[in-house]
């Protein structure tokens, strides 16, 4: 029984301890994108023409190998997520066409409504062209064999060179105008050695679709970051449990009701009696000073909060005390 009991106490103990966050954000500002986006672009459907459809070249290496185009559509939605500016949609495939390196005839005014409709702009990678050539040297070195012994061997370098190409056009959903079209374009080469050649081959074919991600995935975000502004956030957390006022000015601050909230905290700063429930309002007061743009108001409250308990030190670094 009395085993019981200090088990039981022990974890009233472990649990009144622990404390909970929430983690908060705001708006500090907005990059321009190179693109002049219509005022009321908010949605995106994203959209794939290209089929890969390259006759069988009777080597190992098909130019029909998807990763980089890919890599290209997933990296351009990824980033224009990140930018938290536009929402993208998931990739549809319509209006095919095969690979060629050369723009399609634009969509119409029906097909880019049929593709878009819901949203606000079309994004679609309409071109597409990848070319891969190899090219062997050889190179003469020395291996040490002790002894003030050489030997001379026969190093294979193999060089592969990636030529790719895409095209993006960008239209808006009510008109079927042409926002932008944009070409980007790369010649890539990689390396892979061996003292036999065979063995250098393998290599570069190794990693020849990590390479073309990698590819993929810089065009993808260049042309998101082109299109789209970029919203930037500061991200914090503050206290939302432990007391009765921790947890109503928590609610009231995700609610946006940050006034509220303010009042809250500052009653339970006098009400409360322990120093590290104190230390817990204080911080998220210092936040609240911080994201209305007061530093030094916040750099006082995270003072108090340190005062008060080591958790507040925390605060005050990130306050930039």
């Amino acid at each position: 029984m009395n085993q019981h009991l200090t088990i039981t106490t022990l974890l009233l103990i472990l649990f009144s301890s622990c404390v909970s966050q929430q983690n908060i954000q705001w708006k500090t500002g907005t990059t321009a994108a190179t693109i002049q986006l219509p005022d009321d672009a908010k949605t995106m459907v994203v959209l794939n023409r290209v089929r890969l459809s390259y006759p069988f070249s009777g080597t190992d290496i098909s130019a029909n190998t998807p990763e980089f185009m890919r890599s290209c559509l997933n990296s351009f939605k990824n980033q224009i997520r990140r930018q938290q500016f536009l929402s993208a949609s998931s990739t549809r495939e319509n209006y095919t066409i095969n690979a060629n390196g050369a723009f399609p005839d634009t969509l119409t005014l029906s097909e880019v409504k049929s593709i878009g409709m819901g949203s606000d702009v079309v994004a679609s990678l309409e071109m597409l062209d990848q070319k891969t050539r190899d090219s062997y040297s050889v190179e003469i070195r020395r291996e040490n064999l002790g002894n003030n012994v050489y030997r001379e061997i026969d190093y294979f370098i193999g060089k592969r060179t990636i030529d790719v190409k895409v095209g993006w056009r960008l239209y808006q959903t009510s008109s079927g105008i042409i926002i932008d079209e944009w070409e980007q374009s790369k010649s890539y080469t990689y390396e892979a050695e061996s003292t036999v050649r065979t063995r250098a081959t393998s290599l570069l074919n190794l990693n020849y679709k990590k390479e073309l991600s990698n590819l993929g995935v810089t065009f993808g975000r260049q042309y998101a970051q082109r299109i789209s502004p970029t919203q930037h956030f500061i991200s914090r957390s503050i206290y939302t449990s432990s007391n009765a006022y921790l947890e109503n000015g928590a609610r009231a601050a995700l609610q946006e009701k940050w006034d509220e909230a303010e009042e809250i905290w500052l009653e339970g700063t006098v009400q409360e009696t322990k120093r590290k429930k104190r230390a817990y309002l204080y911080h998220n007061l210092a936040i609240n000073e911080e994201r209305k743009g007061d530093i030094n108001k916040a750099r006082e409250y995270a003072k108090l909060a340190a005062n008060q308990h080591p958790v507040g030190v925390k605060t005050q670094s990130i306050v930039g005390f």
